[in-house]
């Protein structure tokens, strides 16, 4: 099993005024994702206000070879394209357990 977890930090599309929103169409985006095989688990949560990121993305895959085949999905190529005019600034961090 592989963990995948990505910190994003807000571009400055996001205002106080639509980050709601924003962050509605991100967690519908993130929901796409579980069809994909190989995906065990997949969920988006906002960072406390204590962090260095504004939000968390966190995932389970069955393997590494899920985890490369996931990044090159459909699905998952039509939600990068979803959320990048709203964030900047990803880390990542991949390991086994």
């Amino acid at each position: 099993m592989v963990r995948h977890i990505l910190f994003w930090r807000f571009s400055q599309t996001v205002t106080p005024e639509n980050r709601a929103e924003v962050f509605d169409l991100l967690h519908r985006s993130v929901k796409t994702l579980e069809a994909i095989d190989g995906v065990v688990r997949c969920e988006i949560g906002e960072a406390l206000p204590i962090s260095d990121c504004d939000f968390v993305f966190y995932s389970e895959f069955t393997s590494e070879e899920a985890l490369r085949a996931f990044q090159v999905h459909p699905l998952h190529e039509a939600h990068k394209q979803r959320m990048a005019p709203y964030v900047q600034n990803r880390l990542c961090a991949d390991y086994l357990f």
